[in-house]
């Protein structure tokens, strides 16, 4: 696992420095120039390295024994349906009156929801 871990670390690292100055770039170059019609392609280009990151940590996955892999599969189980129960519970609510969100919270949510379930997850199988 340490070579897996190792590859994986060095490709997210990777993948997120990367994000990060995109994130920051196109920010203020679509800011700068708000009626550019290319503003559109430029806003998603932080996506490129949000999808090496996926790719990397399918990589990690592959790499990983099958107790792990049962592991990390569990905290995503438990992510997403965590994920669904809030933000359908949080759609209810907004049709009695509580403030729409971004949809950017719902990364946060599955974040820390991922987190927790990875803890759940590993209790059992240690």
């Amino acid at each position: 696992m340490d070579g897996a871990k190792k590859g994986y670390s060095t490709r997210m690292t990777l993948a997120l420095l990367i994000y990060a100055v995109l994130v920051v770039g196109t920010g203020l170059l679509t800011s700068a120039y708000p009626d550019a019609a290319w503003r559109y392609p430029v806003a998603v280009l932080p996506m490129v390295p949000f999808l090496y990151a996926i790719a990397a940590y399918v990589r990690f996955m592959r790499d990983l024994d099958e107790t792990q892999t049962r592991i990390k599969l569990e905290a995503f189980a438990i992510a997403f349906g965590t994920t669904a129960a809030v933000t359908f519970c949080y759609g209810f609510l907004q049709h009695v009156g509580l403030p729409h969100i971004n949809w950017w919270f719902v990364w946060p949510v599955m974040g820390v929801s991922w987190i927790a379930g990875h803890i759940v997850a590993e209790r059992r199988y240690r």
